[in-house]
């Protein structure tokens, strides 16, 4: 791994930070959270009993269902670090604590690990693949609040 300069560390872990707030605000709509990925970006999010998305075809509809059925959101992340870098390309993990109410009342707790590797666009950080990883059994509340 080539010297991760600080201010390259800041900006990936202002990204992922970056990622929660958004999925957080949901009454401000998806399109910032959009613009932190690729066009082409995949989102593996299996283990949670979703699918895999390839492109913004696939996870805009996605996004589009997560801010229409939730009331709330919260995220907590934790253990940031970065495990690759050469430049243009990283990536970053963090543990995560989520939560999320429905409007109807389901509720959803995970506590799950995140992949985001990374790739510079126009001098920006921008998420190109994206695992979410269980870290805790999970409840099945995420695959039966967010599936297709």
């Amino acid at each position: 791994m080539a010297t991760l300069p600080l201010e390259e560390r800041i900006a990936l872990q202002d990204l992922m930070t970056t990622y929660c707030t958004a999925v957080d605000d949901l009454k401000g709509g998806n399109a910032a959270l959009l613009a932190l990925f690729t066009e082409d970006a995949v989102l593996d999010l299996s283990e949670l009993g979703l699918s895999i998305m390839h492109g913004r075809a696939d996870y805009k509809p996605f996004y589009d269902g997560v801010f229409a059925g939730m009331s709330h959101h919260q995220h907590y992340i934790t253990n940031f670090r970065v495990g690759a870098y050469d430049g243009d390309t990283a990536t970053m993990y963090s543990y995560v604590h989520g939560l999320g109410r429905a409007h109807d009342g389901q509720e959803v707790d995970v506590h799950v690990r995140y992949r985001m590797d990374c790739v510079k666009v126009d001098s920006t950080w921008k998420i190109k693949t994206y695992w979410i990883f269980a870290g805790m059994p999970l409840s099945g509340s995420v695959a039966a609040l967010h599936a297709k």
